[in-house]
């Protein structure tokens, strides 16, 4: 109980903690300084799926050239006092065109017209250096913060922060390979010499993305490059360790209507002995990256080292364990969590050398183990079971279990070239997490699914970004 108090209290002050930034920082000669970046993409879903779903029916309907847009900008507001200390503060805008069909929205042909603009919180985190000299680092980050640990990674893993425990889900988003984390990150960097460095990083989390709100999170992440030619690491998350409220981390029972047995979110023990399914849970990751270039790329001036550039040749992976215990099945969950394995992605990627045609061209291919939807409309209505599929299309192509029964594998081909300073044209060609989105309310049509179910179904995304 008194751990649960002092963390809260903390993250109680925590915005009026932010006087601070990122580790890593470097002197600047003003103490205000501002930056950000403008987007604006484009895109389409050549083939996919959308669920309609209504408190009275639920189906789904084949969507094909279905258009995409999101225009983008983000400003952050930087404040040093001194060396010591760095604060960032930024806020994200963006206009959501690539809403649910508009067959399926509503028939208010004045609603159908509506561009659907978005304002929140980029970050808004602060930093404290708390020792520093040529070969050892530690910094105190406090509030909101943008985080990877793995920096090669264009699309698809991330997959520590980037997921749900249970039910085991993931997410993914264009030109965005990261997450928005809210806590305390204590950084720490050691460099021994030049052929051996690690980092490690300690955080203390509150959820703010997912219900139920307000549970704190324990992770940490450690990374070691040997020679600039390996670089491998690992992480634990213990999931919502404390709970803000226990009724809502391991709910007895799920949504209004109790009656429902698939708002009976319980599970049997023993004869005559139940228990909940929960929230809470331990993740588990671990990452590699090899250079087998990187003598190559060591050779400056060379043709050889052009044609290789930074990251070309780069090969990188990925695996976790989303979810360490079991769980059996109920029939308000009939898939229960019964083996690992089901909940183990791995994914592996590759930096292709395009000499000086793209700046960046990775590949990414990940398998997504789960036998249901990658789905997490219950976890929104507060309850720890998976969604549940669809039993037959209106039109005859099915998208019920057999769906996801089958080997599930993602895949993502990224594209980046810097046109001139500060402006670059980004492309992508993916069959990923991609979903629709709205600011449309659970009482409309709303489909929180992958938009992309089958292995034939993908988009295609291209950006012009502007970065000052």
């Amino acid at each position: 109980m008194r751990s649960k108090v002092l963390l809260t209290a903390v993250f109680m002050m925590l915005p009026y903690a932010v006087t601070a930034g990122e580790p890593g920082f470097t002197a600047h000669d003003s103490a205000l300084s501002v930056s950000g970046n403008v987007d604006f993409s484009m895109g389409e879903i050549v083939k996919g799926m959308y669920k309609q779903v209504t408190y009275i029916h639920m189906d789904a309907v084949p969507v094909a050239h279905a258009w995409l847009g999101n225009p983008l900008a983000r400003l952050n507001l930087t404040y040093r006092p001194n060396e010591r200390v760095k604060g960032i503060f930024g806020f994200e805008g963006n206009i959501l065109l690539n809403t649910f069909p508009q067959l399926y929205k509503t028939t208010d042909v004045t609603f159908l017209l509506i561009q659907y603009m978005g304002l929140r919180l980029h970050q808004a985190q602060g930093i404290v250096s708390l020792f520093r000299d040529e070969s050892l680092s530690l910094d105190l980050s406090i509030g909101l913060m943008p985080y990877k640990y793995n920096p090669q990674v264009r699309n698809l893993g991330e997959f520590l922060f980037r997921s749900g425990t249970y039910p085991f889900f993931l997410s993914n988003d264009f030109n965005f390979p990261l997450a928005r984390l809210t806590g305390i990150r204590l950084n720490v960097n050691c460099c021994v010499n030049e052929d051996f460095s690690m980092r490690f990083d300690q955080f203390v989390l509150t959820e703010r993305e997912f219900r139920p709100f307000n549970d704190i999170s324990i992770a940490s992440v450690l990374g070691i490059n040997f020679r600039r030619m390996v670089d491998i690491g690992g992480g634990v998350d213990f999931t919502r360790a404390i709970p803000g409220d226990s009724r809502f981390t391991t709910p007895e029972y799920g949504g209004e209507n109790f009656d429902s047995p698939r708002n009976q979110i319980r599970y049997e023990i023993s004869p005559g002995d139940t228990g909940c399914y929960t929230f809470k849970g331990v993740k588990l990751m671990a990452h590699a990256t090899i250079d087998p270039l990187r003598m190559f790329r060591d050779d400056k001036g060379t043709r050889v080292s052009e044609i290789l550039g930074e990251n070309g040749g780069k090969i990188y992976g990925e695996i976790a364990l989303i979810g360490f215990k079991n769980y059996p099945v109920t029939s308000g969950n009939p898939y229960g969590y019964k083996e690992r394995s089901e909940r183990m992605p791995w994914m592996a990627g590759i930096n292709i050398p395009m000499w000086k045609i793209m700046d960046v061209c990775a590949f990414e291919l990940e398998k997504y183990p789960a036998p249901y939807p990658n789905d997490p409309t219950y976890v929104l209505l507060g309850q720890p079971v998976p969604g549940l599929p669809l039993p037959v299309v209106p039109s005859g192509s099915s998208y019920d279990s057999r769906s996801y029964r089958i080997d599930r594998w993602y895949w993502s081909l990224y594209m980046k070239k810097e046109i001139v300073r500060h402006f670059n044209v980004i492309g992508q060609i993916a069959h990923d997490h991609l979903k629709w989105t709205t600011n449309a309310g659970m009482e409309q049509n709303y489909d929180f699914e992958d938009a992309l179910v089958k292995p034939g179904e993908w988009a295609w995304r291209i950006a012009g970004a502007f970065d000052f």
